[in-house]
């Protein structure tokens, strides 16, 4: 597994990763002190997860995570010393996948991320079936792209895969357990 850590606390990034090597040993854990450099080691080195900071040097968090989101579904956790609720939601709205403030338990965390880690694994495969089209909205399943009147929507893994499952189960009563399977 690779761990992209976007923080510019060396004593953040180390906690996080004894937190991931604990877990999984084989684990790789990268950390970039900069928005920017967090923006770019994602481009070229494709993670399999990002702990991103929204206190940065550079730019914020947030922003990073917007421009993540415009070329990645890559999983997202926010750690932040940010409690306040305004920016959880902000960061969960953005795209991130979860969000957890600082000082954090190294318990907490692993647990949030199998949870991240759960829900995008267990992502349906990319190329199934032929395009889904309903009024002005399209979905390329083989794509992994949604339309609306022509228009890219960017949606986060996991709106994405709810979206998958309600189109793909069409005129079918789902129950609340069974999307979150």
């Amino acid at each position: 597994m690779r761990v992209l850590v976007i923080d510019d606390e060396p004593d953040v990034v180390e906690i996080v990763r004894l937190t991931f090597n604990l877990r999984w040993p084989e684990a790789e854990v990268f950390a970039m002190k900069t928005g920017e450099e967090g923006v770019t080691a994602v481009e070229a080195d494709t993670p399999d997860i990002v702990i991103l900071d929204i206190g940065l040097p550079d730019i914020d968090g947030f922003e990073v995570l917007q421009r993540i989101r415009a070329f990645s579904d890559v999983p997202v956790v926010m750690l932040s010393a940010r409690h306040e609720e305004v920016d959880k939601v902000k960061g969960l709205e953005l795209g991130a996948d979860d969000y957890v403030t600082k000082p954090f338990s190294h318990i907490e965390l692993l647990a949030r991320v199998r949870a991240v880690l759960r829900r995008t694994e267990s992502q349906v495969p990319a190329s199934e079936g032929p395009p889904f089209e309903a009024g002005p909205l399209r979905i390329d399943y083989a794509a992994r792209e949604v339309t609306v009147d022509d228009e890219s929507v960017k949606l986060t893994p996991i709106e994405y895969g709810l979206l998958y499952h309600l189109t793909r189960n069409e005129n079918r009563v789902l129950t609340f357990r069974t999307l979150l399977a």
